[in-house]
């Protein structure tokens, strides 16, 4: 066996583990919320003892950070697939964006909200959600969608859905069967948002 196959397996396996424990982590803050996970429990979850976690993860801050990251990276794929099928309309890109949200609350309020006390991203991780959303910028300038406040605007008022939704009805429709007739009214008024000199 040589050295190359040997540290091929290693980093094969340790990103199998790093993968095995941010899905568990998620599923801990499906049960307990986000600011309810707990390095103890999550390992004891894994069956891995403290301090093999913290190899991987010496502190909830790092844990959270490769979570944020990872939240990026799939609404980043979200995107890429979105691309490759071509929306014709800004409702297909708004239902989405939309549907990315809803189907994991936790995701969602960890990319999008500060629900953890004192966490904060690092630069790099706010750095990919600066990219990722330079994606989604791009998305909707191609189904005509282009000035600062006409995204912003597009960006909040389905945020607010997303919110309304998980929040007050989570395994319905109530405010989310509303989106198209919400992104018509923002694309029919867009001329009239003030891009603030952008």
């Amino acid at each position: 066996m040589t050295e190359k196959t040997v540290t091929d397996r290693v980093a094969r396996r340790r990103q199998e583990t790093l993968t095995e424990i941010l899905t568990a982590a998620w599923e801990s803050a499906e049960l307990d919320g986000l600011a309810g996970i707990s390095l103890r429990s999550l390992a004891t979850r894994l069956g891995m003892r403290p301090q093999s976690l913290a190899w991987y993860f010496p502190s909830k801050q790092e844990l959270y950070d490769a979570l944020y990251r990872q939240g990026h990276e799939d609404f980043r794929t979200r995107l890429d697939e979105l691309a490759a099928n071509r929306p014709h309309d800004v409702r297909t890109a708004a239902a989405a964006f939309a549907a990315f949200c809803v189907e994991n609350p936790q995701r969602y309020q960890l990319m999008a909200q500060r629900t953890v006390p004192g966490f904060t991203p690092s630069p790099e991780a706010r750095e990919l959600a600066r990219v990722t959303f330079g994606v989604w910028r791009r998305t909707l300038a191609e189904v005509g969608v282009v000035g600062r406040a006409h995204v912003d605007v597009l960006t909040a008022v389905v945020k607010g859905l997303v919110d309304q939704q998980i929040t007050v009805d989570p395994t319905g429709d109530r405010f989310l069967r509303h989106l198209d007739a919400v992104v018509d009214l923002v694309v029919t008024h867009g001329d009239d948002l003030d891009d603030g000199g952008a």
